[in-house]
């Protein structure tokens, strides 16, 4: 390698050190404040930086939570991949309890995926919708045999469907306003119902 291939390098392992710096002092800032206690002046202040040097990595604010995010999303990917993996006769009560898990152990983190609210007219990048499709497509891939009678779009669109439903369960637990439609159930044993029943009458038919 030349001097100026090392040199250049060395700087772009230094850049890419500061931009992680930058993000785990965003994370940390969330799991500690809140995802409302989260800014570019808060993170700079935990970094020990001007604004300015957090612009000169970060287009803005929506960037740096859109890499923080992402990263959230990286985890529970590999979550949920771990799950499947490490039993080769997984059901998918497996992914119900590792989601719910995760939810449990990374609170802080997954709200801030749904706290933060971009403008109308921001496009999300290739790169984090490619993250998020790397996701459910995991996840699609890990159910498909189960349902060899939809198509592929069709067990995708039912695997969205139930992790919606899902979240929609957790942020009612959490802001404790299950109770007051479901008295004694969990929002775990509820998704495990929901899953298991969605999965049965999918494989049953193709209404």
């Amino acid at each position: 390698m030349s001097t100026g291939m090392a040199r250049q390098t060395r700087a772009q392992m230094r850049q890419d050190a500061t931009r992680q710096r930058i993000l785990d002092a965003a994370r940390d800032i969330v799991l500690a404040q809140g995802f409302r206690g989260l800014s570019i002046r808060t993170i700079a202040t935990a970094v020990d930086c001007s604004v300015g040097t957090i612009y000169n990595y970060f287009a803005d604010f929506d960037d740096v939570v859109l890499h923080l995010n992402a990263e959230t999303i990286a985890r529970l990917d590999a979550v949920l991949q771990g799950a499947v993996s490490a039993q080769p006769d997984w059901q998918p009560s497996t992914l119900v309890d590792a989601y719910f898990d995760f939810l449990e152990e990374n609170d802080a983190a997954w709200r801030a995926l749904f706290e933060h609210h971009l403008p109308r007219d921001y496009r999300l990048p290739d790169w984090y919708r490619n993250g998020v499709d790397t996701l459910v497509g995991h996840v699609v891939a890990a159910f498909a045999p189960l349902l060899p009678q939809l198509s592929r779009e069709e067990c995708a669109e039912l695997i969205v469907g139930l992790w919606a439903s899902l979240h929609g369960l957790a942020s009612l637990d959490r802001e404790d306003k299950l109770s007051t439609v479901s008295v004694g159930s969990s929002a775990r044993k509820i998704g495990h119902l929901l899953v298991r029943t969605a999965l049965r009458g999918a494989g049953s038919s193709r209404s």
